[in-house]
């Protein structure tokens, strides 16, 4: 899972961010996190490790953790549960966040500086990775009806319009949104008309790498995103039932 925003400074102090909803990507933040006056040439890329605490499937199947997080150090040791004379592995990291770690903490530590950066100007990306089941939606979704397990993407929400809310003077913003979907190398809108319609990725000397035919909408609360962002699922859910559909036509004709 992937969540890109794109900070475009205008003429006459005007900001404009796009945000990309990309689906079924790593997780890995990765943008220029410093103010402006600290910005180095090459891009920032932080590495943030969080483990999930054992499952009550787990639990009754007697497994055990087998991952120490120390937070203070940002290691992760693997130990291991089978008993062999191989001594455990330790990994650093720049972040890592131990089973018990709060969605809030999460995304302080790891995406606001990202947005805060993105409402200086600069790009920012943030990319879930990890095998199913492993957290990577609750990290980033969560559950957005209860505040304090909202994760990354709703809360971000909420930081890009309390920060808009507190401007002043003469700076405006124009926040437009776009949800897509790369999966097994095709691009699709999950906002369009067409959702099996597959885009392509073009680049211009003027305004770098994009997507061809994309679909966009301006947004004017974190209401309106979160919209959005539940009518993408559910066009990709939609995608998802049609293409097995499909799949189970193509079965029966061959049979």
């Amino acid at each position: 899972m992937h969540f890109h925003l794109t900070a475009i400074v205008l003429t006459n102090r005007w900001s404009c961010i796009n945000l990309d909803f990309v689906n079924r990507f790593l997780f890995v933040q990765s943008n220029k996190l410093d103010k402006p006056e600290k910005v180095e040439v090459s891009d920032n890329v932080k590495v943030v490790v969080r483990c999930r605490p054992l499952n009550e499937k787990e639990k009754m199947m007697g497994h055990k953790q087998s991952v120490a997080v120390d937070e203070i150090r940002g290691t992760i040791t693997v130990n291991k549960l089978d008993m062999t004379s191989e001594p455990p592995k330790t990994f650093t990291f720049d972040t890592v966040f131990s089973p018990d770690s709060k969605q809030l903490d999460v995304y302080n530590l790891t995406a606001r500086p990202i947005v805060d950066s993105v409402l200086e100007g600069y790009n920012g990306t943030i990319f879930a990775y990890g095998q199913t089941g492993t957290g990577k939606t609750f990290t980033m979704e969560g559950v957005r009806a209860v505040p304090e397990l909202r994760g990354i993407i709703p809360n971000s929400f909420a930081h890009i319009f309390g920060h808009i809310a507190k401007a002043e003077g003469d700076t405006r913003f124009l926040v437009r949104v776009s949800y897509l979907e790369i999966y097994n190398e095709e691009v699709k809108d999950l906002l369009g008309k067409d959702q099996m319609q597959r885009l392509e990725v073009k680049e211009r000397p003027d305004v770098g790498v994009y997507i061809k035919d994309l679909s966009g909408y301006v947004v004017n609360n974190a209401d309106d995103m979160d919209r959005i962002m539940t009518l993408g699922h559910k066009n990709r859910e939609k995608q998802r039932i049609l293409v097995v559909r499909m799949t189970q036509k193509s079965i029966h004709s061959i049979r």
